[in-house]
């Protein structure tokens, strides 16, 4: 019996979606106003700890790109992103070099419903 697999720390990392608002910061004459400071942010959480949270876009074991650090205090909602782990079964088949453009499926409402 082959011994089970362990999860590794890609399966493992939380992915989360935090709302935060932002600071602002101008140096130069401008009209005085109020501007709208909220933000929103995806990644996967590669620190955390009581004062800040981390998020990087693209992960592997034991690194991270793309990164963002947000202070605890600047954030408003956090909530997090369930991953299905579905086998894949079925590949799907390539597209050819001499397919039109109306013939390829459309996906703007795959991308949409995520």
């Amino acid at each position: 019996m082959a011994p089970k697999k362990s999860k590794s720390s890609l399966d493992t990392t939380k992915l989360v979606l935090v709302e935060w608002l932002d600071a602002l910061a101008q140096g130069e004459w401008h009209e005085a106003k109020r501007e709208d400071l909220k933000c929103k942010s995806v990644g996967f959480v590669v620190f955390e700890d009581d004062e800040q949270i981390e998020l990087a876009g693209t992960i592997t074991i034991g690194m991270c790109n793309n990164s963002i650090t947000i202070p605890k205090k600047m954030l408003t909602k956090v909530k997090e992103i369930k991953l299905e782990n579905k086998k894949v079964s079925k590949v799907s088949k390539p597209v050819r070099a001499t397919q039109r453009q109306s013939d390829l499926p459309d996906v703007q409402d795959e991308v949409q419903s995520l």
